[in-house]
């Protein structure tokens, strides 16, 4: 317990000098795994994607926006040293305390408000309508919630809670200069490799958990169609790209923290993506399960009607390895951090059949998922 105690001690330690000088680095918990893996890059700044196909070649840590624009990239950290689970030495935090060679260079506009009730609603109902008409056949619908930071905010001591309250969930808190400050617990992979096997999943419907086994939860007609069209689209692209010896798992149903979803996992052969690991992403990202379809379609419906920014919310995060194989993760339950307050995210699947008020229900639920931790005791 005690040497525990150390790690969690020198981690908070590293974690707030890098943040108080800029330094890029990245925390994190794989599901189902205790140990804390931090990488660290202090010698020179990470790297910017410039064109897809270099993540064929990348190693580090990948930070992927919803959609590229001007101010959002991928980015790639490629760490000068590596900790896992083991303690931090107190010289090389010192060293780090005097690093001056970052600022920080992170673009935050003028607050965006919180987005209102009615605002959400009116954007479903907008949603439905359109969807009625044929536009597309479903659009993720997102929200924000600021808090100003709650007295004796302490962000590496909530990283660790939230490692310690969800270990079903891909945990991370990340600095990156150009994205800012990050933190989450994920339920959903993008692509994991296990060995020689890669695997993905379609992971949609949504109810909160309650006292009932895991085998109970049923599910209407919206949130099965809802995760259907999940499934059959990542079915399609494993296809298209010439996956075609993948293994389909039957849906079940799957906790994630406070919430039950319906998910749909595939398995194939990792060397299958041999030099082309950037098409599969291009052609997995963004999923229906956060941006909808048809992709370009439901994407331009965001883009107009959503009156904030998703920034990396919804992107995609997590290590790229030639020797260790490749831990992605959609990017959900997250939050960015800045120096006064947290902006939530979360976002609701919106297809013919959905009532607004229901889909802002849900909105609220996976909020839940960082505001019980945060304001827990």
């Amino acid at each position: 317990m005690d040497s525990q105690n150390n790690f969690f001690h020198s981690l908070a330690a590293l974690h707030y000098v890098c943040q108080h000088q800029h330094i890029p680095f990245v925390s994190y918990r794989l599901p189902l795994h205790a140990a804390i893996t931090t990488l660290v890059q202090y010698q020179s700044q990470p790297a910017t994607i410039k064109k897809p196909e270099e993540l064929n070649k990348a190693e580090g840590f990948v930070f992927s926006p919803f959609t590229e624009n001007n101010e959002q990239k991928t980015i790639v950290l490629k760490p000068d040293l590596k900790f896992k689970d083991n303690n931090i030495s107190t010289e090389f935090i010192s060293e780090l305390s005097t690093c001056n060679l970052f600022i920080d260079n992170t673009v935050l506009k003028n607050k965006t408000i919180s987005t209102s009730k009615i605002d959400f609603e009116n954007c479903v109902q907008h949603a439905v309508e359109a969807i009625k008409k044929g536009e597309f056949r479903k659009v993720v619908v997102s929200k924000i919630q600021n808090i100003d930071l709650p007295n004796n905010f302490s962000a590496p001591h909530l990283f660790q809670k939230l490692c310690a309250t969800y270990p079903h969930a891909y945990v991370y808190f990340l600095q990156l200069q150009g994205a800012g400050c990050w933190m989450g617990a994920t339920p959903e992979p993008l692509l994991t490799t296990d060995g020689d096997q890669m695997q993905t999943v379609s992971l949609a419907g949504t109810q909160q958990a309650t006292n009932r086994t895991i085998d109970e939860y049923s599910w209407t007609d919206k949130e099965i169609e809802e995760q259907e069209i999940v499934t059959n689209f990542v079915e399609k692209v494993l296809q298209e790209s010439g996956i075609q010896n993948y293994s389909k798992s039957k849906t079940e149903n799957y906790k994630a923290a406070n919430l039950i979803h319906l998910k749909s996992s595939f398995t194939f052969e990792y060397s299958t993506t041999k030099n082309k690991l950037s098409k599969l992403i291009q052609a997995l990202h963004p999923t229906p399960s956060v941006g909808g379809l048809p992709r370009y379609k439901a994407i331009q419906f965001i883009n107009a009607h959503e009156k904030h920014n998703r920034a990396y919310y919804t992107g995609f995060l997590g290590g790229i390895s030639a020797s260790e194989g490749v831990n992605l993760f959609v990017n959900l339950r997250c939050m960015q951090l800045t120096n006064t307050y947290l902006t939530l995210y979360s976002g609701a699947g919106i297809t013919a059949s959905s009532v607004p008020e229901k889909e802002w229900d849900e909105t609220e639920n996976k909020l839940m998922t960082l505001k019980q931790v945060l304001f827990s005791s």
